[in-house]
């Protein structure tokens, strides 16, 4: 493996509200966990009007609270996106004028996840901070020539997208297909007063459906989160799964998922352990549908958001002393809408148990839109469920389940890869 190329492999789950990543590094074995909102804001001006010096670098790169990849500010040149306009990242975007701000539509009949150049525009500008993070903290300050990354992903698409796109959304990434050469992937970095150039290459993706990576990540997971799962369902109904252990839910092969994500509500379905596409669906809304369709009602209590992913961030953060009496009004008028959220969803869920008959043995609930609906989405579940045990997992670590899902495969890929036998190709490849 070549020191002068970066090679990462990552799970980066692109989801309507959060990016949520885990990439590794491995030429240094850095492991980055990535958290930024799903969201850029474009702005006509090349370069940022007050850059940071390029002497800080080291400092903004060590600073965790600083979080890099939530300042990214670059630009991209690739097929996959038709201009190179400047962007900003995550929740800087948030809070910044430009001429376009970005996020994923969440209402009704809203564009393939696919085909909307934000996820796109997400994967790479994660990548690249990545890989210029790395730099920096290796050697202490910017390079002085253009980073070279080549990348093996774990991607997700919900489920409906997933059967009908994954090949497709796979090879736009790598170019592999109906190319003889990969496609390449320039971001330049203009968060410091020097430009920083990042190529990219991307090697493979494994692209997996919405709330099965994350069935993979409960698996992995094994006992000791099985054994948190049935404390917590234990705690709030005494009795129930009476002498069933941890390693009898490990054991469990046959379940339906609830991933509640903001765009999209996922219904993963295991039949005899394997992903069960033919069972499995999709609701095309989510909790982010819940506060789009709030908007109105918040302008006309005099509370300013100006996109819907800065009122998720709102009401996603501790609020302080001078803003608690904002935050409780916020949430005050979001709930009405969560009603109608959870009746589509126990719709869905009727439809998808009936369908998975009776051999189901467990119902998992997931993702970082279930915790604000828990309190009606919760009790609706197991109404439908009836005998079933429904494990509503916390939302502040089952976010980032998927990632975790995503994670596992592209690293199992990479170690499959550096595990065969050196080809010419390989041999290429490892000298690049």
């Amino acid at each position: 493996m070549s020191t002068d190329t970066i090679h990462l492999t990552g799970g980066i789950d692109v989801g309507n509200g959060y990016v949520k990543g885990v990439i590794r590094n491995e030429n240094a074995a850095v492991v980055d966990e990535v958290d930024l909102p799903s969201a850029v804001i474009a702005t006509p001006r090349q370069s940022p009007k007050v850059p940071l010096d390029d002497g800080t670098a080291a400092e903004v790169m060590d600073d965790t609270n600083l979080d890099f990849y939530n300042r990214l500010d670059a630009s991209l040149t690739t097929p996959l996106i038709g201009d190179s306009d400047r962007r900003i990242f995550g929740r800087s975007a948030l809070s910044v004028r430009g001429s376009k701000f970005t996020e994923f539509e969440v209402h009704d009949g809203h564009g393939s996840k696919a085909d909307q150049n934000l996820s796109k525009i997400l994967v790479l500008g994660v990548l690249a901070a990545k890989a210029l993070r790395d730099h920096v903290r290796e050697h202490g300050s910017l390079p002085d020539h253009e980073l070279r990354v080549k990348a093996r992903l774990g991607l997700a698409l919900p489920i409906l997208e997933f059967v009908a796109r994954r090949h497709t959304y796979a090879a736009e990434f790598t170019g592999i297909l109906g190319s003889a050469d990969p496609t390449v992937h320039l971001v330049t970095i203009k968060n410091f007063s020097t430009p920083v150039s990042v190529r990219i290459e991307i090697l493979d993706v494994q692209v997996i459906a919405e709330g099965a990576s994350a069935q993979y990540a409960i698996g992995d997971k094994g006992e000791p989160l099985a054994e948190a799962l049935l404390v917590d369902l234990r705690s709030r109904e005494p009795g129930v799964l009476e002498g069933v252990t941890a390693s009898d839910l490990v054991s469990v092969k046959n379940t339906i998922g609830v991933d509640v994500g903001e765009g999209t509500v996922n219904f993963p379905v295991f039949t005899d352990g394997r992903f069960n596409a033919e069972a499995a669906t999709t609701l095309d809304m989510g909790y982010g549908t819940v506060l789009a369709n709030a908007m109105d009602r918040l302008d006309e209590a005099d509370l300013r958001f100006t996109s819907r992913k800065q009122l998720a961030d709102f009401l996603q953060s501790t609020p302080s002393a001078l803003q608690r009496g904002r935050h409780q009004r916020a949430q005050a008028l979001v709930e009405p809408d969560i009603k109608y959220l959870v009746e589509a969803i126990g719709q869905s869920f009727d439809e998808v148990l009936a369908a998975s008959g009776e051999s189901t043995e467990a119902v998992y609930v997931y993702g970082g839109g279930s915790g604000p609906i828990k309190d009606l989405l919760y009790p609706a579940l197991m109404g439908i469920a009836g005998d079933v045990p429904v494990l509503y997992l916390d939302a502040s670590y089952s976010r980032h389940l998927n990632r975790e899902g995503l994670y596992i495969a592209a690293r199992a890929v990479a170690q499959a890869q550096a595990a065969a036998p050196a080809t010419d190709t390989t041999k290429q490849e490892a000298s690049a």
